[in-house]
Formats: structure tokens, C-alpha cells, sequence
């Protein structure tokens, strides 16, 4: 059984053929070279898993060769030991300087070398060990990357085209998760009126399964305006659904609402979820004042049991709506304060008429003000506009 390759450099051939011998019969396979030069021209044929090379040559000297080993990143990996008659501590300390992984001094006992070699194997099988576990974990972080990528593609096909059109809105989004993927959905739907339904929902936690939820709770909510009625009987059967579906400490906030054909008012359920702000005549663009939508209400998921209330607020064509989620207005900055929602409100009290503009000035100042902490949850913005 060949239990591994040792290359031998030595100049005196009896110290080479005593190491072959014992090696050999230990179930070593040994390669001979007389200097580091033919050492080289071996390890050209056949790369050995351990060098035993005295330090004293012609040619090629030992503290050479090591150099030129360990200085490769194709053979830097080999254990190399190097055979000195110099002084014990100062030979040693010279040869590990040189990036020697061990030093034997001269004269030395044939079982001393076969000491060090078996000790030097051990650690070698270790090395290997840890290298292949390395490259697996490695094809597994790469697999996972790819999946988590494909993943997101998923969740971003999920959202409405950037910008949109429904009926009697336009709208536009931002969405940054905060990991890839993350636990926010928004989506817009005609409504069998002639309207729209809206939803900006934001799941617990993050990454993968959050994503799982929040497509769940997209495809809940499209089946409900599918069946009809209005934001209280979506959020009731979505709270219903999600209760029945996901683990207890799984929730989701949400802002549920339906803007109707020739009414100039917007109907909606706050589920746990900031309230969004309405400026009057804010698609026009320029200077307003923000004022943000009233009401509270409890989370989807929580409890099958709980109530929600429906609220009114006018929405005049014209009228924009700014919708969002906490990710947004909760980032700590060094200083630990926050903008919060008081602080959006001001940030959008002038903005374009363009939806696509107004979105980008609202989240790059938003990074302005937090400088230099970044987002820290998933972020979603969603800009629209009453045109009808």
C-alpha cells in the first residue's frame, strides 16, 4: 500500500539509499534527486506529498530549493523538511524562516526521521481533509449562490413592470432587499369594476423564507380581489390563510387598498403597516404637503381571530400616494437617530412630477441621511399616481 510520495535531496548517496530503504519499507514510495536542481527536474515528473532535503548541497542548496518550493502556489502546499549539521537552534530557526515546515538536525537517527515523517503524513491527511472539505463547502456556497440568485429573479418577476400602468393609476417601484432576497411584495391588479387593487406587504425576517411567505401572500391577496369584495374581506381571508400556513412567529404587515372608478377617495386596511402619505396634487410635481393616511390595525398572521377596520381618505385625480415599508425610515445611523416616518414626510414634501425621478430622489436621500450605514432591511417604495 502506497501510503504516500517522498522526494530524498541529498548529495551523499549513503544518506540517500538509508532513508529510501527505510522509507520503502515503511509503504513509502521515494523519489532520489542529489540537489535541488534534479529535485526540481522530480517533482517536474511526479509532485511528492513530502520533501526531506539536506541544507548543505552543490548545485542547488537546500534553503534554494525550499525557497523556490515554497515560492511556487503549485508546490508551495508540500511538506518540506530540511536535513541541516548546522547548530540545533540556529538551523532551526534559519530553515523555518525560509518556510520549511520542520527541520531535522545532523546526525540523526534513521527512527527519528521515520518519527517526523509519520507526524508529518498525519498533518498532511489533515491538510487534504480540510482542502477537499474547503472545495465542498465551496460548490456548496456556489450552488446555494445560484439558486438564491434564481431565487431572486423569481421574486422580482413577481413584482409590477417599473413603471406601470393600471387602471386609473400609474405607478413606479424600488425595491431593495436587503440579502438578495428578501420578505417584501407589493402588486397592483385591476379590479373587476374597472379599478385597482394595491398591496405593499412586508413578511418577517429575511431571505429565503420570508420570500416563500410574501409569495404566499401576494397569491393569497390576487385570489381575493379575483372573488371580489373590498380590502376588509381581503384582509380577513388573507389573516385566515396565513394563520393556517405558516409557523406562529410568522407574520406580515400590510397596506390593502381598492381605488373605484369615479370615486374620488381611496378605501383601505392597515395591517400592521406604516401608513402611506397622500399629497394633494402631488403628480403634478413641486412643492406640497404630505399628510399621512389614518388608521392602525393588526397584523396578517397573527391570530384568525382579530378584527380589521376598513378607513377612507380622499384621492383626487392628480393625488399621489407614497407607499412603503419600514425598511426605508428604520436605519440606525452612527449617531443613532433615525429618520423615521417624520423624516420621509419632509423628504417628500418636493418631489418631481415623474414618478420614476420622484422614486430616485426619495431613496438616495434617504442614503444621504443615513451616510455611511447602508440599508439594513429590505426596502420597498412605491410611487403612485391618480390620473383618471
Amino acid at each position: 500500500m502506497n501510503k504516500g510520495v517522498v522526494l530524498v535531496v541529498d548529495d551523499e548517496p549513503p544518506i540517500r539509499d538509508i532513508l529510501s530503504f527505510y522509507l520503502k519499507r515503511a509503504g513509502y514510495q521515494v523519489l532520489l534527486a542529489e540537489d535541488g536542481r534534479k529535485g526540481l527536474e522530480a517533482m517536474a515528473k511526479l509532485q511528492p506529498d513530502l520533501i526531506l532535503s539536506d541544507l548543505r548541497m552543490p548545485e542547488m542548496a537546500g534553503d534554494e530549493f525550499c525557497k523556490t518550493v515554497k515560492g511556487d502556489p503549485a508546490t508551495r502546499d508540500i511538506y518540506f523538511i530540511l536535513v541541516s549539521a548546522l547548530d540545533g537552534a540556529v538551523s532551526r530557526i534559519g530553515g523555518l524562516a525560509l518556510g520549511a515546515d520542520d527541520m531535522i538536525a545532523k546526525p540523526f537517527h534513521a527512527q527519528e526521521v521515520m518519527a517526523k515523517v509519520e507526524s508529518a503524513f498525519r498533518i498532511i491527511e489533515m491538510q487534504k481533509e480540510i482542502k477537499r472539505q474547503n472545495q465542498e463547502l465551496t460548490r456548496f456556497q456556489e450552488k446555494v449562490k445560484g439558486e438564491l440568485e434564481l431565487a431572486a429573479k423569481f421574486q422580482m418577476g413577481l413584482l409590477p413592470e417599473i413603471p406601470g400602468r393600471a387602471n386609473g393609476i400609474r405607478y413606479t417601484h424600488r425595491y431593495l432587499p436587503a440579502e438578495g432576497i428578501g420578505g417584501d411584495i407589493y402588486t397592483i391588479l385591476p379590479t373587476q369594476d374597472g379599478g385597482a387593487a394595491v398591496l405593499v406587504a412586508d413578511v418577517s425576517g429575511h431571505g429565503v423564507t420570508a420570500a416563500l411567505i410574501s409569495a404566499m401572500v401576494k397569491t393569497s391577496f390576487e385570489a381575493q380581489v379575483r372573488l371580489g369584495g373590498g380590502p376588509m374581506d381581503w384582509a380577513r381571508e388573507m389573516n385566515r390563510h396565513l394563520c393556517a400556513s405558516t409557523l406562529s412567529e410568522q407574520f406580515a404587515t400590510a397596506f390593502l387598498a381598492c381605488i373605484e372608478p369615479g370615486r374620488p377617495e381611496i378605501r383601505y386596511v392597515i395591517a400592521g403597516h406604516p401608513a402611506p402619505f397622500r399629497l394633494h396634487r402631488g403628480a403634478a410635481g413641486g412643492l406640497h404637503r404630505p399628510e399621512q393616511l389614518g388608521g392602525r390595525g393588526f397584523m396578517l398572521g397573527i391570530d384568525a381571530t382579530l378584527p380589521f377596520e376598513e378607513h377612507r381618505a380622499p384621492l383626487l385625480p392628480g393625488d399621489r400616494l407614497l407607499l412603503f415599508t419600514d425598511g426605508l425610515v428604520e436605519v440606525e445611523r452612527e449617531d443613532r437617530r433615525l429618520l423615521g416616518e417624520d423624516g420621509l414626510m419632509r423628504l417628500s414634501a418636493e418631489l418631481p412630477a415623474d414618478g420614476d425621478l420622484a422614486a430616485d430622489q426619495l431613496v438616495g436621500q434617504t442614503r444621504s441621511f443615513n451616510h455611511p450605514v447602508e440599508f439594513t432591511d429590505d426596502v420597498t417604495l412605491v410611487v403612485i399616481d391618480r390620473v383618471d
